[in-house]
């Protein structure tokens, strides 16, 4: 016998499960995926597709965290190096 309480506790965990995919940037396949299992029978099933899903959202989160730090670096020589050229001379006669 299908638990409702389960069931609807399934549906909401794969909906916010999409929405961070959505939101870090992770991919929708993976998320999709995750809702096409079977859904869990059981509580303590449930549980261990909450794990599932945070260990997920969690890879998607510090991919989007090393490309967020590499633009950082990028960023930052970029202002280090900046002006990019000597400027210009300065001289009191007019051309």
């Amino acid at each position: 016998m299908k638990d409702p309480f389960i069931d609807s506790q399934w549906r909401e965990l794969c909906d916010h499960l999409s929405r961070v995919a959505e939101h870090l940037g992770g991919p929708l396949r993976e998320a999709d995926a995750f809702r096409l299992q079977d859904p869990p029978d059981r509580f303590s099933h449930l549980l261990d597709r909450v794990r599932e899903a945070t260990t997920l959202a969690n890879k998607w989160r510090e991919t989007q965290t090393s490309h967020r730090h590499d633009d950082d670096l990028i960023d930052e020589a970029g202002q280090e190096s900046f002006p990019a050229s000597d400027p210009p001379t300065f001289s009191h006669s007019h051309a």
